[in-house]
């Protein structure tokens, strides 16, 4: 069976719609790292797509850490909104309907979604106690799904007005031999420093010490980067090609 996979919208409209109708006309089961929402405008337009997809059957999602802030916000946890927060907040205070599709959605988001023995998706990172057996992990080693990893020390980097803390990705190295893990989250992978100005051109792809593989998806869509897809095939778990949806129109 064939899927796309597709990085971080970031409520990229124009650029999620054209994904959307490539994996209609194609055949595709569309699966999200998510991070649909925030940063841009058009947040509850692709979840409306997103929603009409899940019901269908059509796609699958992971609870991406943009998702998990606003989930928890609306069910009235204490959580600090941040500029990208805002925009989708703002809009949904004018919108009913936004908080409806949204909350559609998060219905359907899990944290780890598995296509085949080889194949992976998740947001952001995996504790290496997962490949031991999903039943092993702790709550904060489950918490890596959605934000990764983080220096141990607190130490943190300050971006606009905002402290954002300092990644690492030693969950890289532990990938098994027979995985290739797709995540998002990281427009930048591998630098440890957020940089939210600067994207990655395309997907890449880093080996792990076992000889498993990591596809970071996220671009940089909705601030200014790229959407790109991958279309994977379960029958042979092989990438079959990336895709580059962004919309320049």
């Amino acid at each position: 069976m064939q899927y796309l996979v597709i990085g971080d919208v970031h409520a990229d409209g124009q650029s999620f719609t054209k994904a959307v109708q490539y994996a209609i006309d194609n055949d595709l089961h569309l699966v999200s790292v998510g991070d649909l929402i925030d940063n841009s405008l058009d947040g509850e337009h692709v979840c409306s797509q997103m929603a009409y997809l899940l019901k269908k059957g059509k796609a699958s999602i992971t609870w991406g850490n943009h998702e998990w802030k606003i989930y928890r916000y609306l069910k009235g946890n204490d959580v600090q909104l941040g500029p990208p927060n805002l925009v989708t907040t703002e809009q949904m205070e004018k919108s009913p309907n936004f908080v409806n599709v949204f909350l559609d959605v998060c219905s359907y988001a899990q944290d780890i979604i598995k296509l085949s023995e080889s194949i992976y998706i998740t947001h952001a990172g995996v504790h290496p106690n997962y490949w031991l057996g999903p039943d092993s992990l702790k709550k904060k080693q489950k918490d890596i799904f959605k934000w990764g990893t983080s220096d141990s020390k607190g130490v943190t980097y300050r971006y606009r007005g905002q402290d954002y803390p300092i990644r690492t990705y030693d969950w890289v190295k532990d990938i098994p031999e027979h995985v290739h893990l797709f995540v998002g989250h990281d427009p930048r992978p591998m630098q440890g420093i957020p940089d939210f100005d600067n994207f990655q051109e395309e997907p890449t792809t880093y080996n792990s010490d076992y000889n498993g593989k990591v596809t970071f998806l996220d671009c940089g869509a909705g601030k200014g980067g790229k959407l790109f897809g991958a279309i994977v095939n379960t029958d042979t778990n092989i990438v079959e090609k990336y895709l580059d949806f962004t919309d320049v129109s």
